[in-house]
């Protein structure tokens, strides 16, 4: 028999016979096991009735393909959205005139669509402005004399990498005066 038309006695039954419960000593952990049952018979029905609304839809959806799509445009409003640069701004312009029920041409033309477009160009323009992107500053190496002279004022790279380069910068300098 399944659980839909079980009573909650029989259910009961169940619990303590799968589990070893018994009604005296464990009725705190049936009742707690019971609602588990209900939470999870609940969560399986609903996950039914959505994939069966799921199936309904996709039927709906296979019977009519154009059914569910985004409203058609006409010639004019492709040719005044042609001129609209960015997708947010489209989006902007064919909600406006949707709220509105207006043509594109109009909602485009309109003072409130015309200032808030006007607004983001702007915004665009700043941020490109100050976005001028790649200009990481490189590291600079410390020339061997630059590295001498912190050495001289007491300034050292206590780091391996910095000892050995001081050694190095040390070494290439008195091979520079041998040399002279």
């Amino acid at each position: 028999m399944s659980d839909e038309k079980k009573t909650e006695e029989e259910l009961r039954h169940d619990v303590r016979r799968d589990f070893g419960f018994s009604e005296k000593t464990d009725a705190e952990r049936i009742d707690k096991a019971l609602q588990m049952k209900k939470d999870r018979y609940t969560a399986t029905q609903g996950k039914k009735k959505a994939q069966e609304e799921l199936e309904t839809a996709k039927k709906a959806n296979k019977q009519d393909p154009n059914k569910g799509t985004e409203a058609d445009f006409s010639l004019t409003d492709i040719r005044v959205l042609s001129n609209v640069k960015h997708d947010e701004d489209v989006e902007t312009i064919v909600n406006y005139s949707k709220a509105n029920n207006i043509s594109i041409a109009e909602a485009k033309k309109h003072k409130d669509i015309s200032f808030i477009l006007k607004g983001r160009d702007e915004e665009r323009k700043t941020a490109d402005a100050s976005n001028t992107g790649g200009s990481r500053r490189s590291t600079s190496k410390k020339s061997d004399e630059d590295i001498i002279k912190d050495f001289d004022k007491g300034v050292v790279d206590d780091s391996d990498k910095g000892i050995a380069r001081l050694v190095k910068a040390q070494m290439d300098a008195k091979q520079a005066k041998k040399r002279t």
